[in-house]
């Protein structure tokens, strides 16, 4: 209780400053009050571009149908877009059964905020390397979405982008295997789990063994780069992570992700993580002539498992080279641009390491968004198109490619076309070393540069051609391809050497050549409308 002599003096103090203060308050003008200042940017508002398509596709063994819509707002600062189609081509399952074999294709789902030289862009959407190739190496070509968080810097001399890709989080299908208690010299060794709730196929009363958990996912790409003139110099890298679907560290730090990972994932520190990843680095050059006629001309270069084995005084070769490399040029002519192109990749560059003599592949780092050449489908096994799952170089590792490329304004119609000869050998990247468990070194198969040391080998041809104009709020476009493949890639069964005492355990398959030549054909053709709905004048 307040004393009642502390109450009177507060009433009298309130009483002799409460006129003070309101003859204090009349004195300040509304117009002197200080008004916070405003950090906003004046933006005009554009219009809301709704386009709804429709697309036709023949193959040599099926036709099917695409239905779908893009919408986009774009003001310069500020731009949401989306693209969204129902289409039954039978790669994947319909969500649901009444969708008459149709399944949802989340294309692009994307927001970018740009208030140069820095732009931001998160959401799903297909995403490119820094060159522009059909072949190029860290990020591939083919335009496969995926959930990336981007943050972009470019002025007239440096650029920079740090880029997280989400892979696998919470997966269904793939599981890492956790022992139920760490290891014994540990400090402690509480469970890892609540004894009266313990996961699936675990006793409390008898823990030992293992628990498999969701296997999340995750990798992040770097590009630092400077321009002189027309020349543009970069350094990039790339990494994956197991364990975690985000690695913080990796996407806000503009140190080296190669030093991070080697500090962060070595022993004798009170912060070292449970995993070590798989790392990729290399860099291009590029060359732009502005002035008619246009030249373009780059060179890339991509290493894995980064090691210089080859200067070893008693030349190691149990660690085969992971390189990958591409070059390219395109120049314009009167009657359009023509491109000439080549890349290639070694045996092992984009597969897991880590192996050994009990299990195929220890840490499921590979250079692709699922660790896997096959999937659920219809309730079997489907192998995987691999071209839909290398994070880098769409042919992955074991080939070599080259192709032809022309592009031009032909009477109004955008033309484009394309001949390409392909060469592969066998490739997994979910089995690190094929049918070895271990570097091939320790079997006697030591090489340091292993590319299509086997036969047969599978060769493809294609030729391509599209056609594109737009009539006023139209825009149609047609396309074919034809081609063939001889001893066509095929997911087979590891067959693993007469000396593997260990040979009875499972392993994945491999993309082996086969016996089977095949024709290939695609035509496509398909129409979009764009209405846009204007903000009012």
């Amino acid at each position: 209780m307040i004393p009642k002599q502390s109450a009177l003096l507060a009433a009298a103090l309130f009483a002799l400053l409460m006129p003070l203060s309101l003859t204090a308050l009349e004195s300040i003008q509304p117009a002197e009050l200080p008004l916070p200042p405003d950090y906003g940017v004046e933006v005009d508002p554009v219009p809301v571009i709704l386009s709804p398509y429709i697309g036709l596709s023949a193959t040599q063994d099926k036709l099917f149908d695409e239905v779908g819509m893009t919408a986009e707002y774009n003001s310069g600062l500020f731009r949401v877009y989306f693209d969204l189609s129902l289409i039954n081509d039978d790669k994947y399952e319909p969500e649901e059964p009444y969708m008459l074999g149709h399944y949802f294709n989340l294309k692009q789902g994307t927001i970018e905020f740009n208030y140069r030289p820095v732009s931001l862009l998160f959401g799903r959407t297909p995403h490119r390397d820094e060159i522009d190739s059909p072949y190029s190496m860290f990020i591939s070509s083919w335009d496969i979405p995926a959930t990336i968080l981007s943050v972009n810097y470019e002025d007239s001399f440096f650029f920079y982008e740090s880029r997280w890709i989400g892979l696998n989080q919470n997966s269904k299908w793939y599981r890492s295997p956790e022992p139920i208690y760490p290891y014994d010299d540990y400090p402690s060794s509480p469970p890892i789990f609540d004894p009266d709730n313990p996961p699936d196929g675990v006793d409390p009363d008898n823990p030992s063994g293992v628990y498999y958990r969701p296997l999340d996912r995750g990798a992040n790409y770097k590009v630092y780069g400077i321009k002189l003139r027309d020349w543009r110099l970069g350094f990039q890298e790339s990494i994956v992570y197991i364990n975690q679907s985000f690695y913080p560290e990796y996407f806000l730090s503009p140190l080296p992700m190669y030093f991070t990972q080697l500090v962060n994932s070595t022993s004798g520190k009170p912060w070292t993580q449970i995993d070590d990843e798989n790392s990729h680095m290399g860099f291009f050059v590029e060359y732009t002539q502005p002035r008619f006629p246009n030249y373009y001309g780059y060179f890339q270069f991509i290493m894995g498992d980064i090691n210089l084995n080859m200067l070893a005084p008693d030349h190691d070769l149990e660690h085969p080279n992971k390189w990958g490399w591409s070059l390219g040029a395109k120049r314009d002519f009167s009657f359009g641009r023509l491109g000439l192109f080549h890349a290639g990749a070694l045996k092992y560059t984009f597969a897991a390491t880590s192996a050994n003599r009990d299990n195929y592949s220890m840490k499921r780092y590979e250079y692709t968004y699922y660790p896997a050449v096959e999937y659920l489908f219809d309730g079997g096994a489907r192998a995987l198109d691999y071209r839909d799952n290398y994070i880098g170089y769409l042919y992955g590792e074991n080939n070599l490619a080259f192709m032809a490329t022309y592009e031009g304004d032909v009477n109004d119609y955008w033309v484009e076309g394309s001949a390409e000869f392909v060469v592969s050998g066998s490739k997994s990247p979910a089995n690190p070393w094929h049918e070895y468990r271990g570097h091939p070194g320790r079997y006697g198969e030591g090489k340091l540069f292993p590319l299509l040391d086997e036969s047969p080998l599978e060769k493809t041809v294609r030729l391509e051609t599209s056609i594109a104009r737009s009539f006023g709020a139209w825009d149609w476009k047609a396309s074919a391809m034809i081609g063939a493949v001889f001893n066509e890639l095929e997911v087979v069964d590891v067959v693993t050497p007469d000396d593997d005492t260990h040979n009875d355990k499972d392993q994945p398959g491999l993309y082996k050549p086969g016996n089977d030549n095949r024709l290939l054909f695609e035509f496509f053709i398909g129409a979009r409308y764009n209405i846009g709905i204007r903000p009012p004048q």
